[in-house]
């Protein structure tokens, strides 16, 4: 569900709709610093104790990326509810 800005002379003049469509990026791309930062401080921890050479070299890379792509799809979840929730509120607003 869009609006365009041609159908609202309010929101044509405004750069909320471009920071609304912008906004699901941002979020992702929050995510996965928070998810790269988590990682590098923790792995240390985590996988040295417990696991040397080959498997621990197979375990943080398989760790790393899958943690890459739970980032994305959270933060994709995330960044549209919030982008849904701040155009209802940008509509009842103008309205």
């Amino acid at each position: 569900m869009t609006i365009r800005s041609q159908d609202d002379p309010v929101l044509e003049n405004s750069c909320g709709e471009r920071i609304l469509s912008a906004l699901t990026f941002i979020i992702v791309i929050v995510c996965l610093g928070l998810w790269i930062t988590a990682f590098l401080l923790l792995k240390d921890h985590l996988f040295a104790e417990n696991f040397s050479g080959n498997i621990l070299t197979n375990l943080t890379c398989l760790t790393f990326f899958g943690g890459l792509v739970i980032a994305i799809f959270v933060g994709a979840l995330a960044g549209n509810s919030l982008r849904r929730t701040f155009w209802k509120m940008l509509i009842q607003r103008k309205k």
